[in-house]
């Protein structure tokens, strides 16, 4: 991949912005998306989980798109702004299910929390951590709300079942996570530098 001009002489400029006796090389950062890109991208996984994504069922999983949004905006911007964006994705989610309580808001906000720690190092761009990341996330949610479920008093019947699904949409979440960077590479890195 080539970095335009523009890219190189800001990745110098912080270079020589460094601190004295600092020896590593300033983070790169990507400005944080467009906020109604990141709308739009929403209201499209909620679309697309609540009707196309049951219908695209593989052995009792489907893809969690809002969690993939969630994951990418986390990683884009830090802990508190993933927080914030899960907690409003989680609650958009129990809105579509009606019957969870709270419990993918909470489960959604622990993602963009758990996400966000990525941001401003070199994981964010590895697609070898991303990938895997994805699944990784996608069990940590999923278990997060099996026990937001349990803490309202709405145990989920079948726990082997759900561990099942999970176990599949996680290995889908991976897998729609590297179709998408290998289609997009530069998703969300295309904007400036900032220290």
């Amino acid at each position: 991949m080539s970095r335009s001009r523009a890219d190189v002489a800001r990745t110098r400029a912080l270079w020589t912005a460094n601190k004295p006796g600092e020896t590593a090389a300033p983070a790169y950062v990507p400005e944080a998306p467009v906020w109604w890109h990141v709308a739009l991208a929403l209201a499209a996984a909620l679309l697309l989980q609540s009707t196309i994504g049951p219908r695209l069922a593989f052995r009792g999983a489907s893809v969690s798109f809002v969690t993939l949004i969630v994951a990418w905006y986390a990683v884009r911007t830090g802990s508190f702004h993933g927080l914030m964006f899960g907690l409003i994705a989680g609650a958009c989610e129990d809105a579509l299910a009606g019957a969870t309580g709270v419990a993918w808001t909470f489960a959604t906000a622990l993602v963009g929390l758990l996400c966000g720690r990525l941001s401003r190092t070199w994981l964010a761009d590895t697609r070898l951590v991303l990938v895997p990341a994805a699944g990784i996330v996608t069990l940590l949610r999923y278990g997060a709300f099996f026990v937001a479920m349990k803490l309202e008093g709405r145990a989920l019947e079948l726990p082997l079942v759900h561990l099942h699904a999970a176990l599949w949409q996680s290995a889908l979440d991976a897998l729609v996570a590297l179709l998408v960077l290998r289609a997009a590479p530069t998703l969300g890195t295309g904007r400036a530098h900032r220290r």
